[in-house]
């Protein structure tokens, strides 16, 4: 999005001073990631700051490429968007080790050993701290504490963005924790109004938000325009066979539009067996999967082609579709994930969607939360079949 379409708002906190740390909440399709990208050119431009002094920190590698695909234009270099602990890593091995930490068991890179050497060493050695002029953190919600305190001694001024809201990983850091790290009374700013989500996506996830107050907050910043009046679909399958033949069906009617189509599930064994049953079906999708366990790095994803993206609702964290399909909502599904953490990553995998949701499940094995679904059925918000 260029500057000029930024709101009143969006660009105060883009202009935000840099004399102290910040933390900026916002809700859901409010605009956090944009006024991330845009504060980062703000503040590089401004202070003259070279590309290797600073970092945008993301959470995934796949939001990496998504966001590294459109900065050119603000004149950042692909290289500025990293995630922690890639950031770590490279720390690692220019001022620790060229040799990386392994776990014997699958050989994959310990990053847990790797962020307590790189904290140790940053507060024993003062000259590598604040070799960053300054750190900007997406969906600062879902790192760890000990990301913060690394952060503290690395970067000059942080600033996070951050929604509560959509919080899906276990240890996660509260609002008052990142505060305390970042020695910080209050939030200084809020990002409201729903610019990306479509009024009929906006009632559904609502739904899945269990404070009544907050639910009331959220749908009353709806600022996207509902283009087509098409309600979100729930389809309860009397097999597993028939739920994909009507799903395979329904990504090919939504390619014919020619949307881009994302399919979110529970885990990777689910983004691996639907990839096939919908192979199977005529349907050609691209699995958004992390790296394997020999860290062997998969070529570039493509986000600017139609090809359906399948991920997981970790994964698919920051990125955004014309349609979602949520498929296989049955228990067994999610039967590793507990209390309001379900919810929350329910309501994350629905604002996915900018125009329009697809849920599907199977009779007699539907996941609990199929009475929020009835209850949103009977309350006008969603269709079911």
């Amino acid at each position: 999005m260029p500057r000029s379409e930024l709101t009143a708002n969006q660009l105060k906190v883009v202009e935000m001073p840099s004399n102290k740390h910040c933390m900026v909440l916002g809700t859901a399709g409010s605009g956090k990631t944009q006024v991330l990208i845009h504060r980062a050119a703000f503040l590089a431009k401004g202070s003259n700051i070279p590309p290797q002094c600073f970092r945008i920190l993301v959470f995934t590698d796949v939001i990496k490429e998504y966001l590294r695909s459109g900065v050119k234009s603000l004149g950042l270099t692909e290289e500025a968007i990293t995630t922690f602990d890639d950031w770590c890593r490279l720390f690692y091995e220019n001022h620790i080790a060229k040799v990386l930490p392994r776990i014997y068991v699958n050989l994959r890179v310990d990053f847990e050993r790797i962020r307590s050497e790189v904290f140790r060493v940053l507060k024993r050695n003062k000259i590598l701290q604040n070799t960053l002029e300054f750190a900007l953190v997406d969906d600062g919600q879902d790192f760890t504490l000990e990301v913060y305190n690394i952060l503290r001694l690395a970067a000059r001024h942080i600033t996070v963005f951050a929604d509560f809201q959509q919080k899906i990983v276990e240890n996660g850091t509260s609002e008052i924790s990142i505060l305390e790290a970042l020695k910080l009374e209050k939030s200084e700013k809020m990002l409201s109004g729903t610019y990306r989500n479509a009024p009929y996506v906006v009632d559904l996830a609502s739904c899945f938000i269990a404070d009544e107050g907050l639910r009331c907050e959220y749908s009353n910043q709806i600022f996207a325009e509902q283009k087509v009046r098409e309600q979100p679909l729930c389809y309860i399958a009397p097999s597993f066979a028939k739920e994909m033949d009507l799903l395979s069906e329904t990504v090919q009617m939504r390619q014919s539009l020619n949307e881009r189509i994302g399919i979110i599930v529970p885990t990777d064994r689910l983004v691996h067996g639907l990839t096939k049953e919908l192979k199977e079906r005529g349907v050609e999708v691209e699995k958004v999967i992390k790296e394997d366990a020999q860290n062997v790095f998969h070529e570039p994803y493509d986000f600017v082609n139609y090809i359906p993206k399948i991920t997981t609702f970790h994964m698919a964290k920051g990125l955004t579709f014309d349609s979602v399909f949520l498929p296989q909502l049955i228990e067994k599904s999610f039967s590793w994930a507990q209390g309001e953490a379900r919810q929350r990553m329910l309501f994350m995998g629905l604002v996915r969607a900018a125009h329009w949701v697809y849920l599907s499940t199977v009779k007699g094995s539907e996941f609990r939360e199929i009475d929020i679904l009835r209850a949103a059925k009977e309350q006008g918000r969603l269709l079911v079949v």
